[in-house]
């Protein structure tokens, strides 16, 4: 059997040496490794993928984290939230979709206070991580930074394109979905989504959650140690998102082999 990572364009996965790793642990049998897919054939590469009888499960990146709802049917209820998936796995001739990125998100903010939350940038995962966010603590007020137009917001949440002072002056907790600060490419690894400026405006249990995990310390990190504020950045998430991902993947194949012993 295999298992993959789905993409374009790959550059090192951290997902490949983690789950290579537990497969390893484990003593499964299972190879690991990615699969750079261009989108003009996406489409083609997931129905060989639902046909081989060898494929197990596939961690999914960008750009098809949407594109996959097409291909799959959702398992859980925090999968169906967030509206993007970044894995499935194969069960008999069909694939399930989950969202680990938003059980990951949640871990990394737990028993913190959310009333008051800014969401900055709205991509993939931003959104993922709104819709969810949105559904569990419905009372919370929500503030995107984004230059898109006709989101599809829900109540108590407002769009902006630029951060305000009277707004990072009440925030609880603020989300960068951005890229800025990663080594993605080279133009974001100087900049942050919030300059000492907002940070010296936020209050002292205020937290600055950042889902950029490459590299570890980044401009945005810096500052916010500089100036006291509590900071998480995204390895907890990618690692707690993994390990959620990887229990699931288990779970199938001690599944598979029930099946196969029940058969004998």
């Amino acid at each position: 059997m295999f298992c993959s990572i789905i993409g374009h364009p790959l550059k090192k996965p951290r997902s490949v040496k983690l789950w290579k790793k537990f497969f390893k642990d484990k003593k499964f049998k299972i190879e690991m490794y990615p699969l750079d897919i261009k989108k003009k054939d996406f489409k083609r590469k997931i129905k060989c993928l639902i046909i081989d009888k060898n494929f197990l499960a596939s961690a999914i990146t960008m750009p098809y984290k949407k594109e996959i709802l097409k291909y799959i049917k959702i398992k859980d209820r925090i999968s169906l939230y967030a509206n993007s998936i970044n894995l499935i796995v194969k069960e008999k001739n069909s694939l399930y979709g989950y969202n680990t990125d938003v059980y990951g998100a949640l871990k990394s903010v737990q028993n913190l206070n959310k009333k008051n939350i800014i969401l900055f940038g709205f991509g993939g995962t931003g959104e993922a991580i709104y819709r969810t966010f949105k559904k569990i603590f419905p009372k919370a007020n929500f503030i995107i930074i984004s230059s898109k137009k006709n989101l599809k917001l829900e109540n108590r949440t407002i769009l902006k394109k630029k951060i305000d002072e009277k707004d990072i002056r009440l925030t609880d907790l603020f989300i960068n979905c951005s890229p800025l600060g990663s080594n993605l490419k080279k133009k974001f690894l100087d900049k942050s989504p919030l300059g000492v400026s907002h940070l010296k405006k936020m209050k002292k249990k205020s937290m600055v959650f950042d889902i950029v995990y490459s590299p570890k310390k980044t401009l945005l990190s810096r500052n916010c140690k500089k100036l006291k504020i509590k900071y998480v950045n995204g390895i907890k998430m990618n690692t707690m998102q993994a390990s959620k991902a990887l229990s699931i993947v288990e779970k199938e194949i001690n599944n598979q082999k029930g099946r196969v012993e029940r058969a004998l």
